[in-house]
């Protein structure tokens, strides 16, 4: 399917996209970083992004974290698999 106008093939993907977010957790305080980038503009989140080609899941997410927040962390557990497919 032609992606014209779609910033990344996000809107109608033709394979799918795995991300990773972070919740780094120090001093009971949780960090959070407000997006620059759309999908969610503006808003409040975890730190993320989207699994490179032959990187793990905690190589991602460490990458990530240290690409927007430059944060070293220790990935201590996976916690949840969770589906986001959104149709017409």
């Amino acid at each position: 399917m032609n992606n014209s106008g779609d910033n990344d093939g996000r809107w109608y993907p033709d394979h799918p996209f795995v991300g990773v977010g972070a919740l780094v957790v120090k001093d009971g305080r949780c960090l959070l970083i407000q997006r620059g980038k759309e999908p969610s503009k503006g808003k409040w989140s975890i730190p993320g992004g989207k699994v490179e080609l032959g990187e793990t899941i905690e190589s991602a997410v460490r990458r990530e974290v240290l690409e927007e927040c430059g944060i070293d962390i220790i990935v201590l557990k996976i916690l949840e698999a969770t589906d986001s497919i959104i149709r017409d």
